[in-house]
Order: structure tokens, then sequence, then C-alpha cells
């Protein structure tokens, strides 16, 4: 585990002094400004590769590292992926540091004890428990379900690790929900099965993920009987004048295939939808009307957050 303090540098032009000092004496200058920002980080790689969140070093013109052992030096960025919120750097580290063993997202079950540890608020290295509270929160049109645990994260534990008590890294935490921005005990972490996924991108530089700016949930085995189908996935977002509703998609449709092969749940076809080439084309086959309708959805990068 590191702590990661980050600096950028901007400007901005002084008060108006108007009214103050009379014109000839007013001057123009530029006033030097140093925003600071603190976050977390995960080392993987004992060459000093780091794993954190990619709101973490946005903007950032110099960040810097420090381990629990007090050493501490500079981080260049490799490459990070705003859509699923991670970035990976690469530390200059005076000695091998033992890296966070990997684990598998996918065999958390609800109720099982996490461990999180970050530097929320400056206080490095800070250790607290939880339990799993959910699995499969979608909070945004990403398709990524994040893990949901009231182990404490507060602003600062951006980028930290969540570990089973095994000692294995199950997620990334990345967010809270809180009305004033405190931990109340609804706190998130991106599952190192999206991890595992994204890395290998991470490592030749920035990601770019397809979108096609839909939203769809899983229909239950009750509801697709009474349809007649198999299994599919209910539309019940879109965004306006995105790529899904263009090509006609309609709130209320049931995916009932992905290029050419049926969905198996709603994260399988959003990893089909990331993992398409902005520029692409990809098939979505609905059920509307009793009917299937293959519709051609051209695949794009997602927008940028706010």
């Amino acid at each position: 585990m590191v702590f990661l303090h980050t600096i950028r540098e901007g400007s901005r032009e002084p008060a108006n002094l108007a009214g103050i000092l009379t014109p000839q004496r007013q001057t123009r200058r530029t006033i030097r400004t140093v925003e600071e920002g603190l976050g977390s980080g995960v080392i993987i790689d004992a060459s000093g590769l780091i794993l954190t969140n990619a709101h973490v070093i946005e903007g950032a013109d110099a960040i810097h590292y420090r381990t629990a052992d007090g050493d501490d030096g500079d981080v260049v960025v490799i490459g990070r992926d705003r859509d699923s919120d991670l970035a990976l750097l690469r530390a200059r580290m005076p000695a091998p540091l033992r890296p966070a063993p990997l684990g598998n997202s996918a065999r958390v079950n609800v109720g099982d004890w996490v461990v999180a540890i970050g530097s929320p608020l400056g206080l490095h290295h800070t250790v607290t428990s939880g339990i799993i509270s959910a699995k499969a929160r979608g909070l945004d049109d990403s398709g990524i379900e994040f893990l949901q645990t009231d182990a404490a994260i507060n602003p600062g534990n951006s980028g930290g690790a969540l570990f089973d008590l095994k000692g294995a890294l199950v997620g990334i935490t990345t967010a809270i929900i809180s009305g004033g921005g405190e931990n109340i005990g609804l706190n998130f972490a991106i599952p190192i099965d999206i991890v595992r996924e994204v890395l290998p991108k991470l490592r030749t530089g920035d990601v770019i993920h397809g979108w096609i700016g839909v939203r769809m949930v899983d229909i239950s085995r009750s509801g697709a009987r009474a349809m007649g189908i198999e299994s599919g996935l209910v539309v019940v977002a879109l965004a306006a004048n995105g790529p899904a509703a263009r090509a006609g998609i309609r709130v209320g449709d049931v995916v009932v295939g992905a290029t050419g092969s049926g969905p198996a749940t709603s994260q399988d076809v959003y990893r089909r939808i990331r993992n398409t080439a902005p520029g692409a084309t990809m098939i979505l086959t609905v059920w509307r009307d009793k009917q299937r309708v293959d519709l051609q959805v051209e695949v794009v990068a997602r927008p940028r957050k706010e």
C-alpha cells in the first residue's frame, strides 16, 4: 500500500481593483496557484507498479508516493481508464516491495468480512473493516458492477485496497454515497475481476472503451418464461440521442442477443460493449411485440464525465 500526494499547478487573475486604484496605477499580474490532492494506491508488482483510481491523478502535474516504511519518491503514469476509474503508475522505489496478491471477486459473497486499507483524510495506511453489503451494484451506465461494503471509506481512501480475510485483493475502493461527503456505510469498490480485465490495456497506455448509452437489468426467470424466451435484459434507460437511441432501441425492449450470441447476463453484454472499439458496430437483438428485431448500433467512445 502507498499514500499518494498529487500537485496541480494553475494560475488566476487577481481580484478586480477598479475603484481602489487609479487606472494609471493598476497593473495586470498572474497569481500562481497550487492545488494538492490525497489518495491511495496498491502495489501490484515488485517492480513498482501501483494501481489507483483515475480520478485520484486527474489533472495532476506531479504525483508522489510514500510507503508504510517511510520511503517516498515520484511516480509516472503508465495508463489510465476513466470509464472504470483505474490508473496504473510506476514508482521508482529504492527496493522491491511485496505486491498485493490478486483475489477473485466473483467468489466473494454478501456477508463476507473485508478489510479496507488507505489514507483517509491524509492519515497514512489506515485500516478499517466491515462486510460485503451487496454485489453487482450498478452506479452508472458503464456496466461496471461494484462491490458494496460498510467498511469505513472516506476522502483519501480512493485507490486503496479492499482485502478479504486471506489477504487477497478483491477490490479497489473508489466511491461513497453520502449527502455530506462523509462515510455513512455506503461505500463501493471496483471488483478485482474488472481490474484483471483492464490491466493488460493499462500497461500499454490510456484505455478507451466502447459505449452505446443504454442501461439494462437482467430479467427474472419468471418474467422470461412469461415472455416465452430463455433469458434477456430489460432496457431501463437510454442516453438522449445516444447510439442505442439512434439505432431505434426503446425503453422496455428486452435484449435477447448481442452480436450473434445470446446474452447470459447484463455484465456479459456490457463487457462486449466495453471491449468493442469505438467506430465499430454491433447487432443487438431485442424482443419487442413478441418478435425478434435486429438493430445495428454504432459503438462510440464513452463521453467524459464532467
